[in-house]
């Protein structure tokens, strides 16, 4: 029952696919609230002062990008985005993420040249790892693109708890789970 292959509604076909299991979805938004609830602890435990609408923001941007981790590297969604005459899909949904990093940066106040510039990092390299058409090849690169985007944060010092949770899901969220087609 968990393993059968289920059709999402249309409306969820941009998380889901066209196709997907319930132990997929249930997967997914398990990620998703387990993602709220970090931040969420990571928000008391850092005594942050931000108005109650930016800690919705926060919360629920912090649910896409964990949920957005497991769904990408499902089936379904790998499909639904990695078909032949999906390319244009996929860059809007490459640069789309420039909202989450944007949103997710705006509720805690962190604008600075460093974690944008690390931010264009990501969409950046992400566009790169998709215009290889070799799956191996984007293998390759995922990982060069991790190793060196890990390093960045160390080089450049982000301290910042929340930014040390968002920077590598939203780099294992683009490069690995949807930068590398699996089928």
């Amino acid at each position: 029952m968990i393993s059968r292959t289920i059709k999402p509604p249309k409306f969820l076909h941009d998380i889901h696919g066209n196709s997907t299991t319930l132990f997929d979805m249930i997967l997914t938004y398990m990620a998703g609230l387990i993602s709220i609830v970090s931040i969420y602890i990571l928000y008391l435990q850092n005594n942050l002062d931000i108005p109650v609408w930016k800690l919705v923001l926060l919360l629920a941007i912090s649910a896409d990008i964990g949920a957005g981790v497991v769904a990408n590297f499902t089936k379904g969604t790998n499909s639904y985005y990695g078909g032949e005459g999906k390319s244009k899909l996929r860059i809007v949904f490459i640069l789309s993420h420039v909202f989450h990093a944007a949103i997710f940066l705006y509720t805690l106040d962190l604008f600075f040249i460093k974690t944008i510039g690390l931010a264009c990092f990501v969409i950046m390299s992400t566009l790169l790892i998709n215009a290889i058409r070799n799956k191996d090849g984007q293998k390759v690169g995922a990982a060069l693109s991790m190793v060196v985007g890990i390093g960045a944060i160390l080089i450049l010092e982000i301290s910042n708890p929340l930014l040390l949770w968002f920077f590598p899901l939203y780099m294992t969220k683009l490069f690995i789970a949807f930068g590398i087609r699996r089928y």
